[in-house]
């Protein structure tokens, strides 16, 4: 029996030894299994909600809001990917989350039509007294060299340094008129009126008085006619009463100039009567026969038109640049002057009822071709000006303020600038806006109402 079991027992122990190593072997693969089952947070990846992408976390779980299972985020494939929010496009992200006015998730924006769609929101959301919607054709401000040819407008009158006047040289009554109404042509030495004069007539009877009782006194006889000549006797009436030892009882006074007739007695004199003739052709004259006349009065204006000047009228605008010499072209009546003409004088002052600065040019009429009254286009050479200029159509001009409109993206904003001369339909800007800002064409169009720019400036 124990012979038995020593031959049996060699062969138990090699049973358990194989037994041992089975159980050895697969409590290894046994472990093997569970640490391949064991679930390691793996480094980089990130976890989230599909109904709340705000919840993201580093290893895989259940959303602490909905309770689902987290699933893997996925990678962005770019960087330049933007989210909005549909209800407030405004809301732009780098990445994916929630809008924090709605709570709404955020959504990609795809592609170039949706910032497109958020300008024009964020357009229409601006305030409306301030911008303007508009596709107007759009110009630069630019640096230019522009002749200064300044446009004018004006009328002939007469040359006042032309006017004469003539005075009774002594007190009497007109006994006859030979002038009969305002205007009429003069010519030198030309019959105006009979005086009768008692004070002449006396000085006509001491003269003749000392040829016929010292005809030797030739110093008093020299004196005797220079006072006749001073009282307004011509040498022919002098040498006639000489002649004749008889006195002139009616005097005849003649005309010292030429030119037209204007009524003295009674009128006052001024800018307007002096170019009334055109207007009151025949009007009757103010002296009459049998009426008196003291001693050194004026009693006629005589206006020649061999001289005239031009009276133009210098806006606001173009004052600063016209001055005396510049050289002006002249059409009188639609007909071209062929003379040079230049600016000879600036009135200091405006006149009564005006608002324009008044420049003289001085014109020759030899031939009196030329009316007084007639209207006058003119074009003074200013010379040139270099500066930066814009369209006179862009700009609004508010009285006080001008204004532009200038463009920020797809909008207009009204913007005040400072101006400066007028030429050639461009007009100087001398601050408001630099040579990179884009402003409307044409700004009439852009402009709603006053209200509008005046809220802005």
């Amino acid at each position: 029996m124990i012979k038995r079991l020593i031959k049996i027992l060699p062969i138990i122990l090699i049973l358990n030894s194989c037994n041992s190593t089975n159980e050895n072997h697969d409590m290894k693969e046994h472990d093997s299994s569970e640490h391949e089952n064991h679930v390691v947070p793996s480094q980089g990846k990130k976890y989230t909600c599909p109904m709340h992408p705000e919840i993201i976390k580093d290893e895989p779980g259940q959303c602490p809001i909905c309770k689902m299972d987290l699933v893997e985020k996925k990678e962005e494939a770019s960087s330049d990917k933007k989210y909005t929010c549909p209800m407030h496009p405004e809301i732009i992200q780098d990445k994916t989350g929630i809008c924090p006015k709605c709570k709404m998730d955020l959504v990609e924006m795809k592609n170039e039509e949706t910032k497109e769609e958020y300008t024009e929101l964020d357009i229409l959301l601006k305030p409306t007294n301030r911008y303007v919607v508009s596709q107007v054709k759009t110009v630069s401000m630019q640096q230019k060299k522009i002749p200064l040819l300044i446009n004018a407008t004006g009328k002939v009158s007469y040359d006042t340094r032309e006017i004469s006047t003539i005075s009774s040289r002594v007190a009497g009554r007109i006994e006859k008129l030979y002038i009969k109404y305002l205007y009429q042509p003069l010519s030198k030495g030309q019959k105006l009126m009979d005086i009768y004069s008692k004070e002449l007539l006396t000085e006509q009877e001491n003269y003749i008085y000392l040829l016929k009782n010292d005809p030797d006194n030739t110093a008093l006889i020299k004196a005797a006619e220079d006072r006749l000549a001073l009282q307004g006797l011509t040498a022919e009436q002098i040498k006639k009463i000489k002649g004749d030892k008889k006195a002139i009882e009616y005097v005849t006074i003649y005309s010292p100039f030429s030119g037209h007739l204007h009524d003295l007695i009674g009128e006052k004199t001024n800018s307007a009567t002096m170019t009334s003739m055109n207007e009151q052709i025949q009007q009757e004259l103010l002296i009459k026969e049998g009426m008196y006349v003291q001693k050194g009065q004026a009693v006629f204006n005589v206006y020649s038109t061999k001289k005239l000047w031009v009276l133009l009228s210098i806006y606001t605008d173009n004052q600063n640049i016209v001055s005396k010499g510049q050289n002006v072209l002249l059409t009188v009546d639609g007909k071209q002057l062929s003379n040079g003409s230049k600016i000879d004088f600036i009135e200091p002052e405006i006149r009564a009822g005006q608002n324009t600065l008044t420049a003289r040019v001085y014109i020759s009429n030899p031939n009196n071709s030329i009316e007084v009254g007639s209207n006058v286009k003119a074009t003074i050479d200013a010379g040139e000006l270099t500066g930066l200029f814009i369209p006179v159509s862009s700009i609004v001009d508010l009285g006080n303020n001008k204004v532009v409109f200038l463009k920020e993206n797809n909008l207009f904003r009204a913007c005040k600038i400072q101006t400066g001369v007028i030429a050639d339909g461009m007009i100087e800007v001398i601050s408001g806006i630099t040579e990179r800002d884009v402003i409307a064409e044409n700004a009439q169009l852009l402009m709603d109402s006053e209200s509008f720019i005046k809220s802005e400036n």
